[in-house]
């Protein structure tokens, strides 16, 4: 609760009404001495002041402010000047007509200058038991919009007060260094730029808004009063500007193929580069013309108000396209031009002394920093994470499909030997087994022969088997004809080749309307189908067993089912489906195994 006051009474101060009334008075040409002004209010020179708040358009006058302190307990006060960015502040006090007290002080001077160690203008007042206390100070801020408030403190409710101002800006500093530190490290860990562009954004801002409070003036460089000047805040807001348009451009992947204003777009950033680069020339060299600092107001209030409009038209161009992370960056967006076009108005109105609200430039900074700090840090963080993800991911799926490129070119490098093997066979070895049974049986044809050498015949006989088990060998390698046959025809003739060498009674079922399938895939359908029938022969100890091709809708299906009592004992089943990106379910069983086996088309 404590945090959202903060952030209220910063954005939309609140000034408590003193019991004393405050008035001003408006000093044009600036050369009033503190005397000449003590004679003016004795004479009524002073006006009321509304609110106890100052609010004057552009100006280079002084403006005092009075109030009195009637006489009693000397009771000790703090007199707050709301606004860290003044670039002169004079105090005076005054006890009927005598002066003892003044300060003279500014963002324009050394830090140690102030009386009082705040980061706003904090002046002790007592205040004397017998005769009125006057105070008067002299505010002035060159060239910009003067917003101040006044509050007079007792020492109670400002010790509290100030201690939670400073608690919550550091809750806020630490805040920022863990989410530096936590975009650093994903940064290290990812190498991805949009971490490091992100934190440049902070930093810069970080910069921006430590300056606008007057922190940084009383923590960093207390002793350079230089850096409070107008134009590195003026470089520091353009740096904010220039950063954030190319974070966007980064952050939605926007390139000249996907965006019709991509160029517009360099163009702006290219004309915030020039302008950087001819200010700071321009300082180096000591030559700022008389009317450069109008023109630096202009373009600072130009560059920030069309990176609103500009984001808007990058996001619409894709916002049809529902992508999540254009959809977040609109919402980030929307506010930020919510508030913008809120300060912009208010602005118009504050010059004709009548602003709708107290929204100080520190106010517009803030809202600013929080969007940056919390809503597009965990947006930086998630759609980075996911894109790193879907980068593994793709990198993932081109491994995998690598290596499914070099299996097939294995694979393909295996059958292709397979097949000149089983051709080999064929043509070579069973030629000459032909042959040689050819001569033997010339031979036996003789009965004197026949007679005299009976182991003859047991060589015919195992001539006969060798050129058997050549066909099964060479069959099993790659069926002759497989690519003309088909894969359901091969199975056939296997299967009627494997019924007549063993006891098994198989059963072959082929279902639903064949397809012809890739030649590959068909050889490792044959080759599992195989596997699964060798498997059957050699160690099931089944009595009957049943081998089904079924051709659905969504792919093949093998089914493979025996009674045999033993579990199956696979070689390569496992890897030959998964190459096919196929599923495999065994059911194992005392009555039996059942394999399904399904390859998608």
């Amino acid at each position: 609760m404590k945090n959202i006051c903060f952030i209220f009474l910063t954005l939309f101060p609140i000034h408590a009404l003193l019991g004393q009334r405050v008035e001003t008075f408006m000093d044009s040409t600036g050369q009033m001495s503190v005397l000449q002004i003590k004679a003016l209010y004795d004479q009524g020179g002073f006006v009321p002041l509304p609110d106890n708040r100052l609010l004057s358009n552009y100006t280079t006058a002084h403006h005092w402010l009075h109030l009195r302190l009637p006489p009693g307990s000397r009771q000790l006060r703090y007199l707050e000047i709301e606004n860290p960015r003044l670039n002169r502040v004079d105090f005076y006090q005054f006890v009927g007509k005598s002066l003892i007290k003044q300060v003279f002080t500014g963002d324009s001077l050394p830090f140690a200058s102030r009386q009082f160690s705040h980061y706003q203008w904090v002046f002790p007042v007592l205040a004397d038991y017998q005769q009125p206390t006057d105070v008067f100070v002299m505010v002035a801020k060159h060239g910009e919009v003067l917003s101040t408030g006044i509050r007079l403190w007792s020492p109670d409710r400002f010790e509290q007060h100030g201690r939670n101002r400073y608690l919550l800006w550091g809750g806020l500093a630490g805040m920022t260094l863990l989410i530096l530190l936590l975009n650093g490290m994903v940064w290290l860990a990812t190498a991805d730029s949009i971490y490091g562009w992100f934190m440049s954004i902070v930093v810069v801002s970080t910069f921006h808004l430590g300056a606008a409070s007057g922190l940084f003036f009383q923590y960093v460089w207390p002793d350079t009063p230089i850096i409070n000047d107008w134009y590195p805040q003026t470089i520091s807001a353009w740096l904010i500007v220039l950063v954030k348009v190319h974070f966007m451009q980064r952050f939605i992947g926007q390139n000249a193929q996907n965006s019709r204003v991509f160029p517009y777009i360099n163009i702006f950033k290219y004309s915030i580069v020039a302008a950087l680069v001819l200010t700071i020339s321009l300082l180096i060299l000591r030559y700022v013309p008389v009317f450069y600092f109008r023109l630096l107001l202009l373009l600072t209030l130009f560059f920030s108000f069309m990176v609103v409009p500009l984001a808007m038209l990058s996001l619409r161009e894709r916002i049809h396209q529902r992508e999540p992370i254009i959809l977040f960056y609109m919402g980030i967006t929307v506010v930020q031009f919510v508030v913008l076009i809120l300060f912009f108005v208010n602005m118009g109105y504050s010059r004709t002394g009548r602003a709708l609200f107290n929204f100080t430039n520190e106010g517009l900074v803030l809202v600013n920093y929080l969007v940056d700090l919390v809503l597009l840090s965990l947006g930086v963080l998630y759609f980075g994470f996911r894109r790193y993800r879907q980068q593994n991911e793709r990198l993932l799926t081109t491994l995998h499909q690598n290596e499914q490129a070099q299996s097939s070119r294995i694979i393909e490098a295996l059958e292709l030997e397979r097949s000149r093997i089983a051709e080999d066979l064929y043509d070579d070895v069973g030629a000459m087994l032909s042959t040689a049974i050819g001569y033997v049986t010339s031979v036996l044809r003789k009965p004197d022969v026949r007679e005299k050498q009976p182991l003859l015949m047991e060589v015919r006989h195992l001539l006969d088997r060798a050129v058997e088990n050549l066909r099964t060998v060479s069959h099993n390698l790659m069926p002759k004809n497989f690519a003309a046959l088909g894969l359901a025809q091969s199975l056939a003739e296997t299967m009627a080749k494997v019924q007549a060498g063993t006891d098994i009674r198989f059963q072959y079922i082929v279902a639903g309307q064949e397809r012809r399938l890739a030649p590959s895939t068909e050889v490792q359908i044959f080759r599992i189908a195989a596997e699964l029938i060798n498997e059957i022969v050699r160690n099931s100890q089944a009595s009957e067993a049943t081998l089904q091709l079924v051709f659905d809708t969504q792919g093949v299906r093998l089914i493979s089912e025996h009674n045999g009592p033993m579990p199956p004992k696979y070689n390569n089943l496992h890897s030959k489906v998964a190459f096919l990106n196929g599923t495999l379910d065994i059911d194992n069983s005392p009555a039996g195994v059942t394999v399904v086996v399904e390859i998608p088309y």
